[in-house]
């Protein structure tokens, strides 16, 4: 369980998070949703301690982010809006493996573990390609294959479709589904894009960096859209 505690997150001198209190069970699909500026994104980064509470606190399984990223990370992955953020190798099959890399992996293990990724997704045909002439999809399938490399028990995804088009966003956000529904990873997903909440089970709405609504997604409703600052 991801468990955040009374937390503010301030930026300089501008408080962005204020006592934000969540719990994210296992095998959880939750969508965080949200108008641009609300917090949203923020709030996603500190459930793998790519930021650190101002007050409060946020752990996983009971580990606190504070005082062990590293455990922390290996639990909870994040694919960034941008996968062009988190690409590092040229060779796709090579990038994938990067984190196993940094473990210290022996190179047959590693091989039938990126190889094993690579299958699931269906994209064999991607492995020996360069990631800089892949498409927005593929390269947002390559940072995903990355993250799953690594074994994680969540997987936070920031806006994943914005940048794809309309095949692309319906093919990622079934692999997403897949991965919740038969893998059991428990998946945050980050959005403002309505069309994207369709297989999440609970909906955390967020304004003026505060959660205005911490529901299932059945109880959503226009009123609570229109206060988050989305269209219904």
């Amino acid at each position: 369980m991801i468990s955040i505690k009374n937390l503010d997150f301030k930026y300089e001198d501008e408080l962005i998070l204020k006592n934000i209190n969540l719990r994210l069970k296992d095998s959880c699909y939750t969508a965080i949703i949200g108008a641009n500026g609300s917090g949203k994104t923020t709030l996603a980064k500190h459930l793998n301690a790519l930021l650190m509470p101002t007050k409060g606190s946020v752990t996983v399984d009971d580990i606190d982010t504070k005082k062990d990223q590293f455990s922390v990370r290996k639990k909870v992955g994040f694919v960034f809006q941008n996968p062009e953020d988190q690409l590092v190798y040229s060779i796709v099959e090579e990038d994938i493996a990067f984190g196993l890399e940094n473990l210290g992996m022996e190179t047959k293990e590693m091989k039938a573990k990126v190889d094993g990724i690579i299958k699931e997704l269906n994209i064999e045909y991607l492995a020996k390609k360069n990631v800089n002439m892949l498409s927005a999809g593929q390269k947002q399938l390559t940072a995903l294959a990355g993250i799953l490399v690594m074994s994680p028990k969540y997987i936070v995804f920031d806006e994943p479709t914005t940048l794809l088009d309309n095949k692309n966003k319906r093919n990622i956000m079934g692999i997403i589904n897949k991965l919740n529904k038969k893998n059991k990873i428990g998946i945050i997903l980050v959005t403002n894009l309505l069309n994207d909440i369709k297989y999440a089970d609970n909906i955390v709405a967020m304004g003026n960096g505060k959660i205005i609504f911490n529901d299932k997604k059945s109880k959503l409703g226009n009123k609570i859209l229109k206060k988050a600052g989305l269209d219904a």
